[in-house]
């Protein structure tokens, strides 16, 4: 099999959350030579290190001094990531990546530009972050990272528009059809059912289904009102991963939709704390806790008068 190929298969499973396909292909890859191949297939590697959560491992392999740029970004993002996970400062690694992005060709590196605006996202930055993707022309993955905080700031529009731009050059290709989903799964009505159909054609398309993969069909189950069989396919994604966050997270919205008692659902949340505390959902959730709490107090002084 040619590089190209093989690099082609190595970006798919890694767009469908198949970080541990993407590390044996590329641990047991021989014909990948050239320089640009082997860099490609490296970033890839160390990235599915860093979504399985083995920072440790990333930082010790990739030297401190003298790496490429594209891995030494990786780097940062698996300190980055590290520092949040430990509560301590991460503000002097957001400003080692953004110097490293001013290096050179490194602002229109695509491996560079989507880690860069990955710690940033993380780091509740999202302004921040578009502008270092702001050249992603005929770059799939920097397009695809801006749908996804297009999503989160609620510009539909602009997600849409993102979406129909990378159309014209993109044709079929695999992550355009999953921005396509995440779109949908945000219009609503009638594109819940298409995005389902995306999402069910990437699961049958793999011998294993990803946890990334089921959790877009138990979104667009959940979408559906069909709770049962979003219900089944999370707990499919929990058997491969019972810490995985974004289950656990559509784990309590499905239990509090079929109505389960609040010991379920307040399991599913104490198990998120413990494995994401700083998790957005947590965020918001304290957020609504406190308002609550606070109009509640105030209630209960009007009635004691």
């Amino acid at each position: 099999m040619d590089e190209e190929s093989i690099l082609f298969g190595i970006r798919n499973a890694f767009a469908l959350g198949n970080y541990q396909i993407v590390i044996n292909e590329v641990s047991s890859a021989r014909t990948i030579q050239s320089p640009a191949a082997k860099l490609e297939s490296q970033s890839f590697l160390y990235r599915s290190y860093v979504a399985q959560g083995k920072y440790n491992l990333v930082i010790n392999d990739i030297a401190e001094s003298g790496a490429e740029g594209p891995l030494t970004a990786i780097r940062l993002l698996a300190i980055y990531l590290r520092a949040k996970q430990k509560n301590e400062d991460a503000q002097p690694i957001i400003e080692q990546a953004l110097a490293l992005l001013e290096e050179g060709a490194n602002r229109v590196d695509q491996t560079i530009q989507v880690v860069v605006a990955t710690i940033l996202v993380n780091d509740g930055k999202s302004e921040e972050a578009l502008k270092v993707l702001h050249t992603r022309s005929k770059k799939l993955e920097c397009c695809a990272l801006a749908v996804q905080i297009y999503l989160q700031m609620d510009r539909l529009d602009l997600a849409r528009k993102e979406v129909a731009q990378a159309k014209s050059w993109a044709e079929d290709a695999l992550l355009l059809q999953m921005m396509e989903a995440w779109v949908d799964l945000r219009v609503g009505g009638d594109k819940y059912q298409e995005a389902f159909y995306i999402f069910e054609e990437f699961g049958q398309s793999n011998a294993e289904p990803s946890i990334k993969v089921l959790n877009g069909q138990a979104a667009a189950n959940i979408a559906l009102g069909r709770y049962p069989e979003a219900e089944s396919v999370l707990m499919e994604a929990l058997n491969k991963n019972n810490d995985d966050p974004e289950t656990l997270v559509n784990m309590i919205v499905c239990a509090n939709l079929t109505s389960k008692p609040s010991d379920v659902v307040n399991r599913y949340v104490s198990q998120l704390r413990e494995v994401a505390p700083q998790h957005p959902y947590l965020q918001e959730l304290d957020l609504k806790s406190s308002l609550f709490d606070r109009a509640a107090t105030r209630f209960a002084l009007v009635d004691s008068s």
